[in-house]
């Protein structure tokens, strides 16, 4: 995962072979099956206009419908709907008052770029994922929602800042982030996305975040806390050997046949604690007696 800016504090995200869902991972039912659109279920009126015009034709010419592979036409007649074609090949229709709305069936993906998402701890933070999805009916797409595409957007954003917003974008080991949960918050950033839009008749195959850090507001501020907690980190670390390196030292002397007093073990120890927790390399010196 990339970070925002050359001062965004850096984030590595899992392998994202660890994380990533399989597209069929996540199961989908849909909760209505379109009806197959057939000569017979033209209105009366289109019937008896058919009929009535049968030996001429342009009827027969204007009731042919070809739908491709990974394809479905909503069948409207005089703004009604009336079935769906969805299997590939040559279709004969009643031609008329009839209207055709397509919709592909392909797998989709959308990129929501850059939302700025305030976290658990009220950090604004600036994250970008990418949607897979597929249409799996032409009526919802066509009929019940005006722009299938930009409902998905709007609704994968509303998604991503709620489920988003109940994670800090970092915590300590074991606690789960915006960092760490990367498996967990795409499971359920899939689940709430395809109840937001089951409406239109969406199979939302996955949900990724490809791109996290903090908002350039606070960027800066937020590099320099986590170059401070790493410095403590790091010095906590290497104190924490020098006692231990002390300890063994003096332990060592003792064993070998040293017969130290206490001041001197006092001593030995202060010296090596100065020289290993000290920034700047130690310099001998040798103590002339009067």
């Amino acid at each position: 995962m990339s970070s925002r800016g050359a001062a965004a504090p850096m984030l590595e995200m899992p392998p994202q072979e660890q994380h990533m869902a399989p597209l069929t991972a996540v199961p989908y039912h849909s909760q209505q099956v379109d009806p197959v659109a057939s000569m017979g279920s033209a209105p009366s009126l289109s019937q008896a206009l058919c009929c009535l015009c049968c030996w001429n034709p342009l009827t027969c010419a204007g009731g042919c419908v070809k739908v491709d592979q990974n394809e479905s036409k909503a069948v409207m007649y005089w703004g009604r709907y009336s079935g769906t074609l969805s299997e590939p090949g040559m279709h004969f229709l009643n031609p008329w008052g009839i209207q055709l709305r397509s919709v592909s069936t392909k797998c989709n993906t959308m990129e929501l770029k850059d939302i700025k998402v305030v976290d658990q701890r009220g950090n604004p933070v600036i994250i970008s994922g990418v949607i897979t999805y597929r249409n799996t009916s032409a009526f919802k797409a066509c009929v019940e929602v005006e722009n299938p595409f930009q409902f998905i957007m709007q609704q994968g954003t509303t998604v991503l800042k709620q489920v988003a917003s109940r994670y800090p974008y970092g915590a300590n080991p074991g606690q789960p982030s915006l960092q760490s949960e990367c498996a967990g918050i795409s499971s359920e950033l899939v689940r709430a996305l395809q109840e937001k839009t089951a409406v239109a008749g969406t199979q939302v195959l996955s949900f990724e975040l490809v791109d996290l850090a903090y908002a350039p507001e606070i960027a800066q501020a937020m590099l320099v806390k986590q170059q401070a907690e790493a410095l403590v980190d790091a010095r906590r670390l290497i104190v924490g050997a020098a006692v231990d390196m002390a300890q063994t030292a003096v332990a060592n002397l003792e064993s070998g046949g040293a017969s130290l007093s206490t001041e001197a073990k006092e001593r030995i120890t202060t010296t090596l604690l100065a020289v290993i927790c000290s920034h700047s390399p130690a310099t001998p010196t040798v103590p002339l007696s009067g």
